[in-house]
């Protein structure tokens, strides 16, 4: 999806986890994204954030409704990584097709600390044998954290896939108790 036009709005965050791009129509979260400092950026922002606490500043730049949906985002997603908040409510839109959105659904009813297989998505989605379609849904997932796509592990119980990393991914799963500490050192 292209949110460049002007019916979004995009803010760029730095906080201790590194970069990340929020883009939002009116008040509702349309994109999260967490970017690599290795790689380039394609979307142009609205408003750069430079720090977790020093949100008045943007704030001031941003239509009102933009700047709540904003701070709320910030403040759920910092609890999330401190293992202080388990679930997420914050208003989205998604865009995609109808499979994707099934899938991206789908994840929701994952409860935290828990796993499922692409397989075991591709069944609840109706479409068992669409796992490498599961796959690419999950890869572009717009909103990951909020529709924890990191719980989506391979068949045998192995981390795969990750728009994101697998190391990021294997971080999520020990913060959520899915998976042992050990598990970091690999």
């Amino acid at each position: 999806m292209n949110f460049s036009s002007e019916q979004f709005t995009t803010i760029k965050h730095r906080n201790l986890w590194g970069q990340w791009t929020f883009v939002f129509e009116k008040s509702r979260l349309c994109c999260l994204s967490y970017t690599n400092e290795k790689e380039p950026e394609s979307i142009k922002p609205s408003a750069l954030q430079a720090c977790t606490y020093s949100a008045t500043d943007i704030e001031e730049e941003l239509p009102q409704t933009v700047a709540r949906a904003y701070r709320k985002v910030v403040q759920q997603l910092n609890e999330y990584l401190s293992e202080k908040r388990t679930d997420f409510s914050i208003p989205y839109k998604l865009y995609g097709t109808e499979f994707q959105k099934k899938v991206w659904d789908a994840l929701k009813d994952i409860p935290r600390g828990e796993t499922r297989s692409y397989e075991e998505i591709a069944k609840i989605v109706g479409s068992p044998k669409a796992t490498r379609a599961v796959g690419a849904a999950l890869h572009v997932n717009p909103i990951p954290f909020i529709l924890p796509c990191h719980r989506v592990i391979g068949k045998s119980g192995t981390l795969v896939g990750f728009g994101l990393g697998l190391d990021m991914k294997r971080r999520l799963l020990v913060i959520e108790g899915a998976i042992p500490q050990e598990m970091l050192l690999e």
